[in-house]
């Protein structure tokens, strides 16, 4: 099970795609008509702004941070239906697809909240990891499909 390259291909997809919850996703510089130096920050869980370390909600979003997570838990649970490739397959999709939405989900947080006294955005490590961990389904996807052939391949000389 966890000898086959597209299990490490999918679980570092999924450990990937679980911290992006805990790092910031996208940071903003904010106008000095809003206030001196402070950062907006978008999270998986949460709008905030602040300086430093003293950060203040402003919304919260739970149903990023529930993508975020159902990505991950699926991502790492498709792992354990290694008999069935079609299937796993289908899964890696599905989470890929997923992927995708929660990418269009923070480039229109940016979209929308360039107008609103923002100066610059900067994409922060959860982003990139978001990325990444796309990177590795697509890998996982073509490991599988390399091993649904080699096991045809052998089915076909019996």
């Amino acid at each position: 099970m966890i000898q086959r390259i597209q299990s490490i291909y999918l679980l570092l997809a999924g450990v990937l795609v679980g911290l992006a919850t805990v790092f910031p996703l996208v940071d903003f510089t904010l106008s000095e008509s809003f206030a001196e130096g402070v950062i907006g920050r978008l999270s998986a869980f949460a709008w905030k702004y602040g300086s430093n370390n003293d950060w203040q909600t402003v919304y919260n979003i739970y149903s990023l941070g529930i993508a975020v997570i159902i990505a991950a838990i699926a991502n790492i649970g498709t792992i354990f239906v290694f008999n069935k490739r079609k299937l796993q397959i289908k899964i890696t999709h599905y989470t890929f697809i997923l992927k995708i939405a929660i990418s269009a989900v923070i480039v229109y947080f940016i979209c929308i909240l360039q107008g609103d006294d923002v100066l610059s955005t900067r994409p922060q490590i959860g982003s990139l990891l978001i990325v990444i961990s796309m990177v590795f389904d697509w890998l996982a996807v073509k490991a599988i499909r390399k091993d649904e052939a080699l096991v045809r391949s052998i089915d076909r000389i019996r």
